[in-house]
């Protein structure tokens, strides 16, 4: 079969039903019997036993751009258009490859994506043969396991893709659940205000803006920032984008320094129109990419260099925009015979929808802020029975050292005064929140003592993971179990140290 005639499934089965994981394999070495030049390699193997395949378009130059789609196995467009663009990077757009590398991870979540029913996700529009589940094999949701890496998904797509390849722009591609507006794609940047001002700045003031432009006028398709209204009968109370914590990838790729695209096809469109969109929306972030990727380069290469003194640790939702005409579908309560049950509302009402779309001014709570910021140390000190602590250090590609030799040094250590732990457990954890006081005093640091100096690429995510009032760190995710929290070396020292390739 000619390469252009090659269909997927939802094309062949007139978007009644999605690609499986035998699927996915089968067209992507269709693609590449016709192709060559088109590599293929495994980043992970998942619980289950599949193998995750990245595939590898282009002629190794930069930028690098790379696509994941399905880390919600029930929201599956993503997959789909994913596949279909592969087929355009060797027919129509084969003149893209010359210009930059872009990886494609059309199946994140396997494991969870072959639970395909009729039962998952019944508020979304098809397809009507059903979706698989939105956790993988292990009952964890993989977009909240970028900060702790406990799953084999999670771990080699750091490991083998972000640190190896080092994306200049990563897309993540979804589907929305709750709110009725009026865009058929919403989409956001790295939201935590940790991550460097400019690549935030870029993303929001030229990248995204003409993005939305060219999805107008070449596609007929409206696009906004992603969001829920806070009350779907009153939509004037405002509406808000999700959440600051880089546990999701878009937020956790910023603390990389790279920018990200978190794209959410509108799923009370039909699954064709969710497949269209985001077909579309691939196609004009690689053009604008293409377009900006000097630019680009260098404001991530700056990033790279910048050393911030402070950092934030705890966070608010902020009003980035007031009185912007956000669409919204015209929705009414309802008795509960004539509504239509949506516990996503706002109002936790029944409502009768409308279908009439129409634009109201409200505030976009779409930043955040911090509330409690923290100084930047020279380094944090991490006790050396902290190994899985450690472990999860060097997954994440950060330079982890160990002091060949006791040292006196003048620290700073966090005094807890209580210590908060969830009663209900998340993604199979009770988070833990410290409250207490940095106090300075002269200690002896043990030989073997692990050491995380912050001037090195990825200090602003170190930061993030060491310091124990953090939001998402490894003291809330529980590494820090009976040992005591990271300490601060605040001003550089003269410390004799090795750098460490494993917990030892």
């Amino acid at each position: 079969m000619a390469v252009g005639l090659l269909r997927t499934v939802a094309e062949t089965s007139d978007y009644k039903s999605t690609s499986r994981y035998d699927d996915v394999i089968a067209f992507v070495r269709a693609i590449q019997a016709a192709d060559p030049d088109i590599r293929v390699e495994n980043f992970a193997t998942t619980t289950e036993g599949r193998a995750l395949p990245l595939v590898i378009v282009g002629s190794g130059k930069k930028p690098v751009v790379f696509i994941m789609a399905n880390i919600h196995a029930g929201e599956v467009e993503g997959k789909e258009a994913s596949l279909m663009l592969l087929r355009d990077l060797v027919t129509t757009h084969r003149k893209l490859r010359d210009r930059m590398t872009i990886l494609i991870a059309p199946i994140y979540n396997a494991d969870g994506n072959e639970k395909i029913a009729t039962t998952n996700r019944t508020t979304q529009v098809g397809p009507v043969n059903g979706v698989g589940v939105r956790e993988n094999g292990q009952g964890l949701d993989l977009n909240r396991d970028y900060m702790k890496l406990e799953s084999p998904e999670a771990r080699g797509l750091v490991q083998n893709v972000l640190r190896r390849w080092d994306p200049l722009v990563t897309i993540d591609l979804h589907t929305t659940n709750g709110s009725y507006h009026g865009y058929q794609l919403t989409y956001s940047p790295p939201l935590n205000p940790n991550a460097d001002a400019s690549i935030i700045a870029f993303e929001r003031d030229t990248l995204l803006p003409e993005i939305r432009e060219r999805m107008k006028s070449r596609h007929k398709k409206l696009t906004y920032y992603y969001g829920n209204f806070e009350d779907q009968l009153k939509p004037e109370k405002g509406w808000f984008t999700f959440d600051n914590r880089p546990r999701f990838g878009n937020n956790y790729i910023g603390l990389r320094n790279r920018f990200a695209i978190l794209s959410e096809a509108y799923s009370y469109i039909d699954f064709r129109a969710r497949v269209a969109v985001t077909h579309q929306f691939l196609h004009e972030i690689l053009r604008a990419v293409d377009e900006h990727a000097g630019a680009m380069m260098r404001i991530a290469a700056a990033a790279d260099a910048a050393r911030p003194k402070t950092q934030g640790v705890r966070f608010a939702i902020k009003p980035w925009r007031k009185d912007v005409p956000i669409l919204w579908e015209r929705a009414t309560e309802a008795a509960a015979s004539e509504g239509i049950p949506n516990p996503d509302t706002g109002s936790g009402a029944d409502i009768i929808r409308s279908g009439k779309i129409v634009p109201v001014k409200m505030t976009d709570y779409g930043i955040f802020a911090a509330t409690e910021k923290s100084e930047v140390p020279y380094a944090f000190a991490i006790d050396k029975r902290a190994k899985a602590a450690v472990t999860n250090l060097l997954l994440h590609g950060i330079v982890v050292e160990r002091l060949n030799a006791a040292a006196r040094l003048r620290v700073s250590q966090f005094d807890v005064a209580k210590s908060d732990r969830a009663e209900k457990a998340f993604q199979k954890h009770n988070e833990t929140t410290l409250n207490g006081k940095w106090n300075e005093r002269e200690v002896t640091l043990d030989e073997g003592t692990y050491i995380v100096r912050t001037n090195q690429q990825y200090g602003r995510l170190a930061f993030y993971l060491l310091d124990p009032r953090s939001d998402d760190g490894l003291v809330e995710w529980n590494f820090f179990e009976d040992l005591p929290p990271p300490a601060k070396i605040m001003k550089p020292a003269p410390l004799v140290a090795t750098v460490a390739r494993a917990a030892e």
